[in-house]
């Protein structure tokens, strides 16, 4: 059974859960760019990063067996949709093992996050601002050996 956690951005301990599971699913990946975990830290926490000045984001884990098995972030920049007058929420970090179950529970408690604020879309994987990148990879496929 899935369990979704909150993750609280002050407490350290759940900060670093999150920040190091896609080094775990991804070890192996070739193909896999680590971030800067200081960077990743800041993006978290709501004292440091300016997005936090007009905006809001919550973090959350996947846990099968107290095992952490995906993550995700809900973010809304208040400033976009105001100024384009729409209600968009987004996501931000996802990442997951091949767990159809975990994935769903994430994606449905971003879905959830955003119909308490009054959000009636959902796009992503899209970060706090233009500079953080958009779009993931779903397969790596390679006939090089």
């Amino acid at each position: 059974m899935i369990k979704i956690e909150h993750i609280d951005p002050r407490n350290k301990a759940q900060v670093r859960r999150f920040i190091e599971l896609p080094f775990r699913i991804y070890a192996n990946h070739p193909q896999w760019v680590p971030p800067l975990i200081n960077d990743l830290k800041d993006q978290m926490n709501p004292d440091k990063h300016p997005f936090y000045e007009h905006s809001e984001a919550d973090f959350y884990l996947a846990v099968r067996d107290g095992r952490d098995v995906g993550r995700i972030c809900a973010n809304v920049n208040n400033n976009s949709n105001n100024y384009h007058g729409t209600r968009i929420a987004q996501f931000y970090f996802f990442e997951c093992e091949d767990d159809a179950e975990a994935a769903s529970a994430l994606f449905e408690q971003v879905f959830e996050w955003a119909r308490k604020r009054g959000l009636d879309k959902i796009v992503g994987p899209k970060g706090f601002g233009p500079l953080d990148g958009y779009g993931m990879q779903v397969e790596v496929t390679s006939t090089a050996r």
